[in-house]
C-alpha cells in the first residue's frame, strides 16, 4: 500500500475528475489529497500552510499526478471565495469537494472564552458552510458533484472532546444532511466521522499517557486510527460507487459505538 493507505486494486477510477481538498496540508486532508491523486483525479489543495502545501504538490507531481496549490484561510470568507473561483477555473469544473479543515480548543466548558468558541466555529462550521455554498452553487449550475465533510465521532456521541469542537462537528453533520435534501439529486453531501486519529491536531492531547490509554481502552480495535485509514471512505463517497448515497454520516470509530 502507498501513502494513500489503499492498494491500486481498491481505488475507484477517478481519471478526469477534479477535486478540491480543503485542509490539504496535513492530517486527514493530506492523506485524502494523495489518495485522490493516486486514483487519477486532478487535485486542488487549499490550506493556510504554504510550505506544507507546496511539499504535497511536489509529492503528487513526482508520482505523475496533477495538483494546484491554493493558499487561503477558510475562516477568511473573501479569500476563500476567490480561492474557490480559482479552483473552479483550473479545469472548468469541480466534481468533488472534501471539507477537511478543522481546529479545536482544549479549554473546558467552564473556561472557554467567546473568542475561543468563535474561532472553532469559524473554521469547523461557518467557513465550511460558506465554502460548501460557493462550490455547491457552481455544481448546481453545472454537472453536479459530491461534497464530503470530515466531521467527527465527537459530533455523534460524547467521546472526551471539548464542548466547542463537539458542537461544531454535530452542526456540520446536520448542515450536510439539510443541504443533501435541498440539493438532491444533483449534488450529494455526506460526512465521514472518525474517532481519535493520530494527527498534528491531536498530538499534544495524546502525548499524555493517561489520555492515550483511556482512548485505546475504550476502542475495540485497541488503537487509534491513522489518517490514511479515512481515505477509502472519502474515495467511496466522491465516486460513482456511492451514487445513491446522500445525507449520510459514515462513522469510522474502531468500534467505539458498537
Amino acid at each position: 500500500m502507498g501513502r494513500s493507505g489503499l492498494s491500486r486494486a481498491m481505488r475507484p477510477d477517478l481519471d478526469g475528475a477534479t477535486s478540491l481538498v480543503v485542509g490539504a496540508s496535513r492530517g486527514i486532508g493530506r492523506s485524502v489529497a494523495l489518495g485522490l491523486a493516486a486514483s487519477g483525479a486532478s487535485v486542488i489543495g487549499m490550506s493556510r500552510s504554504a510550505d506544507a502545501l507546496y511539499g504535497l504538490g511536489e509529492e503528487i507531481a513526482a508520482s505523475g499526478g496533477r495538483f494546484l496549490p491554493l493558499v487561503a484561510d477558510i475562516s477568511d470568507l473573501d479569500a476563500m471565495e476567490t480561492a474557490v473561483e480559482d479552483a473552479w477555473h483550473w479545469k472548468g469544473r469541480l466534481d468533488s469537494l472534501v471539507n477537511s479543515a478543522g481546529t479545536t480548543n482544549r479549554s473546558s466548558a467552564l473556561d472557554i472564552t467567546p473568542a475561543e468558541w468563535d474561532a472553532v466555529f469559524d473554521v469547523n462550521l461557518r467557513g465550511a458552510f460558506f465554502l460548501t455554498r460557493e462550490v455547491g452553487r457552481r455544481m448546481l449550475d453545472g454537472d453536479g458533484g459530491s461534497i464530503v465533510s470530515i466531521a467527527s465521532l465527537s459530533g455523534v456521541v460524547s467521546d472526551g472532546a471539548q464542548a466547542a469542537y463537539s458542537a461544531s462537528k454535530a452542526a456540520l453533520i446536520h448542515m450536510s444532511a439539510v443541504l443533501a435534501e435541498q440539493w438532491a439529486p444533483k449534488v450529494r453531501l455526506n460526512c465521514v466521522s472518525p474517532a481519535w486519529v493520530e494527527t498534528d491536531m491531536t498530538r499534544d492531547f495524546l502525548a499524555n499517557p493517561d489520555n492515550r490509554s483511556t482512548i485505546v481502552r475504550r476502542t475495540p480495535m485497541g488503537r487509534l486510527a491513522r489518517p490514511e485509514e479515512m481515505v477509502g471512505a472519502v474515495l467511496f463517497l466522491v465516486s460513482d460507487m456511492s451514487s445513491y448515497m446522500t445525507g449520510q454520516n459514515l462513522i469510522l470509530d474502531g468500534g467505539w459505538t458498537a
